[in-house]
Order: structure tokens, then C-alpha cells, then sequence
């Protein structure tokens, strides 16, 4: 490992370190939880952040990037996977298509973020994610994972929305599920 990415790995630990400080701050009650996943530098397993529901690891240089645009954007990311695996997501992925499976996952939880309507997570793109959700939820009596992966796989949106829809959402990776 390089010096560079030696340091840039540090400078990841940090920022994930103050995000869950953050977090803690502005939701005691998730103690357990925000200590659940103990983190590794992962810069040959993910070029963002992802988890197999034990280790969350990131990318040094993926966390520097977002936390120099702004440190909420660290902490909803961070938040983010936490809700995968609060909501089990990783676990419930049989038989589903992965692409499909992967977005749903991503609005549910996002979902979730921005209902919370917690500074400390609140960032720009929520107002892009909050027009699709909308239009979802006319059709949907809870936006939940497996709802919305049934509502995406009725409406079947080709490769090129999916891709749209997708960079609304996205936070992490999540290969390492499968």
C-alpha cells in the first residue's frame, strides 16, 4: 500500500469516525447500531463504501471527496448502509434481480433518511428524490424494499431510466451482498 493511500485511508477512518459521532449526537438511541460495523480501508473491494453487515469498507479517497463538498454528505452515506442492515437488506436478496433489488434498497432507505428530517443528514438531492418518490408512493401503500422492488419490476423501466433513477440514490456498493 502507497503512502498516498495509506493517508487517505486514515483521513477515511476519521471521517467515518465523525460521522457516527455526529450521528450519535443527533440519535442516541441508535448507540448500538452506529457501533454495530467495524470499519476497514477497502479500496480494493469498493470504490465508495459498502458492507457484508460486519466490516463497512470504505474509500479513503471517496470520503475526502464528499466530505470536502460537505460532511452531511458523509454522514447520510454512512447512514445509509447502516440501514441496509438495519432493514436486512443483504439478507433478503434471494431470487431477485440484483439491479432491480439494489435500487429499491437504495429508495427505501433513502426514504427513510430523509423522513427523518434530521439535519445532520439533509442534503440538495433529496428534492431530485423526493419527485420520484412521490410518484411511488401514489402507488404504494408503504415504501418499503420489497414494495418498491415489485413496483419497479411492474413498471419495468429500461436500463437507461434504471441508470437515472439509480444516481438519484446512490450511496454505496453492494457486490459484496452477493
Amino acid at each position: 500500500m502507497s503512502e498516498q493511500t495509506k493517508s487517505l485511508a486514515q483521513i477515511g477512518l476519521e471521517i467515518l469516525q465523525a460521522s457516527r459521532n455526529e450521528l450519535y449526537m443527533n440519535m442516541p438511541y441508535l448507540d448500538v447500531v452506529l457501533c454495530g460495523l467495524a470499519f476497514q480501508s477497502g479500496e480494493d473491494v469498493t470504490l465508495s463504501l459498502a458492507t457484508d453487515g460486519q466490516i463497512l469498507y470504505y474509500n479513503g479517497s471517496f470520503l475526502a471527496e464528499r466530505y470536502l463538498r460537505g460532511r452531511v454528505l458523509c454522514n447520510r452515506a454512512y447512514f445509509h448502509v447502516l440501514l441496509h442492515c438495519m432493514l436486512r437488506h443483504l439478507h433478503k436478496k434471494r431470487g431477485k434481480n440484483p439491479l432491480l433489488w439494489d435500487l429499491a434498497c437504495d429508495i427505501a432507505v433513502e426514504n427513510v433518511i430523509t423522513e427523518l428530517n434530521l439535519k445532520c443528514v439533509t442534503t440538495s438531492r433529496e428534492r431530485q428524490q423526493a419527485q420520484y418518490i412521490a410518484a411511488m408512493k401514489k402507488e404504494l401503500k408503504h415504501v418499503t424494499a420489497e414494495k418498491i422492488y415489485s413496483y419497479l419490476r411492474q413498471s419495468v423501466p429500461d436500463e437507461r431510466k434504471i441508470a437515472e433513477i439509480r444516481g438519484l440514490f446512490y450511496a454505496d456498493n453492494h457486490e459484496i451482498w452477493y
